[in-house]
């Protein structure tokens, strides 16, 4: 990912995903929509620093992968349902604009790039950061620093309370 605030990401079904939340939302607020809109299958979010940091991620994307080992700085499990054939990895700005505005889509002009081609059903997702963009740390292999890993299951699972590694 490119450009716009990164410091959260989110991997969104934008056929399902809820964006609205108000016109003037406080930040509790969007973090309580967005894991209201994980519990429901429809998001992944990721708060991917401490420090409010904005970095261009290399995403690696993998699709029927058993479990990925090594080292890495954090990883985080969950579930998200494919309806569309496709999902989008979007950015803070993204989903701010969208959670204020109603007119505002999910995924913005610049999040549209990001798609990701993948058939219908439900995923476990492994979400693995190996770049500590807060102490400019890799841990593992330095050639990616985040790692999105899809295994298609007969089951919903969602197990979540909060948007992963949100310190808010």
């Amino acid at each position: 990912m490119n450009y716009g605030d990164t410091s959260f990401i989110g991997l969104v079904n934008a056929e399902k995903y809820k964006s609205f939340v108000d016109k003037d939302w406080e930040l509790d607020k969007l973090i309580y929509h967005f894991t209201d809109e994980m519990k429901q299958g429809n998001i992944l979010v990721c708060q991917m620093t401490e420090e409010g940091f904005a970095h261009s991620w290399k995403v690696d994307i993998k699709i029927g992968t058993d479990d990925i080992e090594g080292e890495c700085f954090r990883r985080a499990l969950g579930y998200i349902k494919v309806t569309d054939n496709r999902l989008f990895m979007v950015d803070y700005d993204c989903l701010t604009m969208a959670a204020q505005y109603e007119d505002e889509l999910v995924p913005d002009e610049n999040c549209s790039s990001y798609k990701i081609d993948i058939e219908n059903g439900i995923y476990q997702v492994e979400l693995i950061q190996y770049y500590n963009v807060d102490t400019d740390e890799h841990f593992g292999n330095s050639d990616r620093e985040l790692s999105l890993n899809f295994v298609k299951k007969p089951e919903f699972q969602q197990k979540i309370n909060n948007v992963f590694w949100c310190t808010i």
